[in-house]
């Protein structure tokens, strides 16, 4: 999946600027982070616990669609190919 891919590249990723690419990775990072921890606090607080699946599926459902809101893409390959992979509204639509 792509947010394997996003992952391992981590390091090497650059975080700077605006554009789709970079907000996608941002976005990525954010909802990955905000999910990880409410499940967290889900387990200690209330004992409530939901499968590792059911958690990056939500995640990625979220990413999915805040990226299909974007509008104005500047059609690039690289975000064409981001388009794609996350099975969103392309440019050419």
């Amino acid at each position: 999946m792509l947010l394997n891919e996003y992952w391992g590249n981590l390091p090497t990723i650059s975080w700077h600027g605006k554009s789709f690419v970079n907000f996608s990775r941002k976005l990525s990072f954010a909802a990955t982070v905000y999910h990880v921890w409410q499940e967290r606090n889900a387990r200690i607080f209330a004992g409530m616990s939901r499968t590792s699946n059911l958690v990056f599926n939500q995640i990625e459902c979220i990413i999915r669609d805040k990226l299909d809101l974007m509008r104005n893409v500047v059609p690039t390959n690289e975000n064409k190919r981001i388009q794609r992979a996350w099975r969103v509204n392309t440019i050419d639509s």
